[in-house]
């Protein structure tokens, strides 16, 4: 009898161990857009609990949190445009969409006319992030171009007439003008691009790539998607 419950006990302590281990939890660095990083924090903290994973989100400034997540030092990063990998060779595209970004150029003057897209940046001073992929690809044709720190730096600059066009995404833009009281900066139409947003993760993560796909893709499927993205839009 008492050999069977020291045989017991070792099974009880193993048992009790595995549903007490804690979940993976998968380090994410980030410098979106206020809604954009909601989104990317709601959207995976959902997506990632049903492929038994964690998040956690750190912000660092854009260049240098891809430069982190391709080093390894942290285990992600989001959200950005595709086919990064192949200049950010650690970092493995989760290759189901999160969300769709305006891309767009605020103004002062809406009659700068962009029905050329980025070409019309040609003739015209600009602003965007350091880091962000998107502008530096396609706006490196600009007659001037400024690259900041922070949004609210390139806003001021537009104020006072530093720079002719402020690149930034609409949603976001949009929020940031109305806070700093600047009512006279608007989005001009059209957009310069509408793309798709995607996370990566570390190639030592590779393994949790399908599994997040597939669980983002379960969320569109029964209607979870769309009920955290009215909810983030609704604040």
């Amino acid at each position: 009898m008492r050999i069977g419950v020291f045989l017991i006990i070792p099974i009880l302590i193993a048992v009790l161990g595995t549903a007490h281990a804690e979940t993976p939890v998968i380090t994410v660095s980030t410098n979106n857009t206020p809604l954009d990083r909601k989104a990317l924090q709601e959207l995976s903290q959902e997506a990632f609990r049903r492929a038994g994973l964690a998040i956690k989100l750190v912000s660092l400034p854009s260049e240098r949190s891809l430069q982190s997540a391709n080093a390894g030092e942290v285990d992600g990063e989001g959200l950005r445009v595709a086919g990064l990998s192949s200049q950010y060779v650690n970092l493995v595209q989760v290759p189901e969409r999160y969300i769709s970004v305006s891309f767009v150029a605020f103004a002062k003057d809406a009659m700068i006319n962009l029905d050329t897209g980025w070409d019309a940046l040609k003739s015209q001073r600009v602003a965007f992030i350091t880091g962000w992929k998107m502008f530096e690809a396609n706006a490196a044709a600009a007659r001037v171009i400024n690259k900041v720190d922070k949004p609210e730096q390139m806003f001021r600059m537009l104020d006072s007439g530093r720079v002719d066009l402020a690149l930034y995404t609409r949603t976001d833009g949009i929020a940031l003008v109305r806070s700093m009281g600047l009512s006279s900066i608007a989005p001009l139409s059209p957009p310069l691009k509408e793309v798709d947003m995607y996370l990566y993760l570390n190639k030592k993560h590779e393994d949790a790539v399908p599994k997040i796909a597939r669980a983002l893709r379960e969320m569109k499927s029964d209607g979870t998607y769309n009920r955290i993205m009215s909810s983030l839009l609704a604040e």
